[in-house]
């Protein structure tokens, strides 16, 4: 089969999915369509809610829940609420491509929630002819909804922009802000200072400033979070370019930042007040970017992070029919696996307890811990007090040397158009290599550093829904339940896969 004849395949998929049918139908009716009755595929039927809240894990998926099981049963005590979360609702699993890509990005991800259709990776609610597409959120504020985005990437990352703003590439961060603005979205919360402050953005606009003079309450500091009573919400809370700080870096780190539940109680009250009801999206945004970094011992600290604003978002629909609570990661990333260790897999357990010993992502000890030039005792005593694992001279000696630039050419580990041998990789494979053939460090291998095409759960919860098997969906379905469950009758214009590649391919 050539290459057109394959585009004219993802062709008929993307159609099937930008109609709210979904790719699968390809194959069988789309099982949120045959629950509902309804071409829309709501699982509500006519019924209408007055909110609705998608809580989304970026970049994690069922590997990463076996991982962090363990780690909430057992190292950190408390089972994972995301547990009764998948046994109480209406639970499945969701086909996350792109419209020209088996592997999405987030920017294409999340847009195929916002709008139920499929773009290319990298564009955030447009086609590569430049044909914008309209976004859940604006919709909402149409219907008279206030409307809010939560995450602990920076605020105007590829995941929350795709609910509001409408540019060809996710990087243009500065104009994403502007959108956010001119949208009135009532919360945003989330990093990068950046993108608002006058001494970073390239044209000099303060739009903390204007944020402020459109009747916003400006936060920076959970503090100031705390003790605003506005009910117009911006809160960034990371420096520079940075996202709010890994959950393990907050924890153990004195990182003066709030975690995502603060940022999920102090959204819900100021959107529940709205008469017209609200609609809310919610990202964990950093699971993400520990898988990229192959950093396991953050990915886990963010799942409980995580666990814990499903946890406030359970308590708020628990006992009314009027909300809505969808879950889904964009897509999984890494392919990160706990593997079974020792004879008959009996050092498993021992070595995935040593999560416990973990105190600092690789990021800060990078970033804000260890010395541009460090020594193999400096580097050894950091990462041993920090990430909580022994060093031996061989790891030592080739960390002080990454750090500091060196090119340490014959290190390479995985597949080389997998992981491209960038220096991040290869320090976190020094740090969870077992070279004393002892279990004093968790037993997680990744495939990649980059993302994978790995089907991810998907759950509808809230709002009367009994627990049921959703089966396999498409990501363009997720729009058609929620225009649905609000009452709004709404198509964006379609595009296929055939017309979106031969487009790229000239641009």
């Amino acid at each position: 089969m050539d290459r057109r004849e394959l585009l004219k395949l993802g062709a008929l998929a993307g159609a099937a999915a930008v109609t709210g049918v979904g790719a699968n139908a390809l194959l069988r009716p789309s099982p949120a369509a045959a629950l509902a009755g309804l071409p829309g595929g709501s699982p509500l039927g006519n019924r209408r809610v007055k909110n609705v809240i998608f809580l989304a894990y970026d970049g994690t998926g069922y590997e990463d829940f076996a991982t962090a099981d363990f780690f909430a049963r057992r190292v950190v005590g408390q089972p994972l609420r995301y547990h009764q979360f998948l046994s109480e609702g209406l639970t499945g699993t969701m086909i996350p491509s792109s419209l020209t890509s088996w592997v999405t990005d987030s920017s294409a991800a999340s847009s195929a929630w916002s709008t139920g259709r499929k773009i290319v990776n990298g564009a955030v609610n447009q086609f590569p002819d430049g044909t914008e597409l309209t976004p859940i959120l604006e919709l909402a504020r149409a219907t008279g909804r206030a409307t809010g985005l939560v995450t602990t990437a920076r605020a105007t990352h590829a995941t929350p922009a795709a609910w509001v703003a409408k540019v060809r590439a996710r990087e243009m961060e500065e104009e994403i802000a502007i959108q956010y603005l001119a949208s009135g979205t009532d919360v945003i919360l989330g990093g990068g200072q950046a993108y608002f402050d006058p001494a970073i953005r390239s044209d000099g606009r303060d739009l903390f400033g204007e944020f402020a003079g459109a009747g916003y309450d400006v936060v920076k500091t959970p503090g100031e979070l705390a003790s605003s009573s506005g009910s117009k919400l911006l809160g960034v809370f990371a420096p520079s370019t940075r996202h709010v700080a890994y959950e393990i870096d907050r924890r153990f780190g004195g990182v003066d930042q709030p975690s995502l539940a603060d940022m999920v109680r102090a959204a819900l009250p100021r959107l529940d007040g709205a008469e017209g009801g609200f609609v809310l999206q919610v990202e964990a945004g950093r699971m993400d970017h520990a898988n990229h970094e192959q950093d396991a011992g953050a990915m886990v600290w963010d799942w409980i992070a995580a666990d814990e604003a499903l946890g406030v978002l359970l308590e708020f629909v628990a006992d009314r029919d009027d909300t809505l609570l969808i879950h889904a990661p964009d897509h999984d990333t890494g392919g990160g696996v706990t593997f079974g260790w020792g004879s008959r897999y009996s050092r498993t357990d021992p070595a995935l307890m040593t999560f416990g010993n973990v105190r600092c992502s690789y990021e800060r000890l990078l970033l804000d811990l260890m010395p541009r030039n460090p020594s193999p005792a400096q580097v050894r005593e950091l990462v041993e007090a920090n990430v909580g694992v022994p060093v031996g001279d061989f790891a030592a000696e080739n960390l002080a040397a990454l750090v500091s630039g060196t090119d340490m050419a014959g290190l390479r580990w995985g597949h080389q158009n997998a992981v491209l041998g960038s220096m991040k990789y290869q320090v976190a494979q020094l740090l969870s290599q077992s070279f004393e053939n002892r279990p004093e460090r968790p037993p997680v291998s990744f495939a990649t550093s980059n993302h994978t095409a790995g089907f991810v759960p998907v759950v509808l919860a809230g709002a009367g829904i009994e627990a049921g098997n959703l089966g396999v969906i498409d990501n363009t379905e997720l729009f058609g339940v929620m225009t649905a469950a609000l009452g709004i009758e709404f198509e964006n214009p379609a595009m296929t896969a055939d017309e979106a590649q031969e487009l790229v391919d000239e641009g």
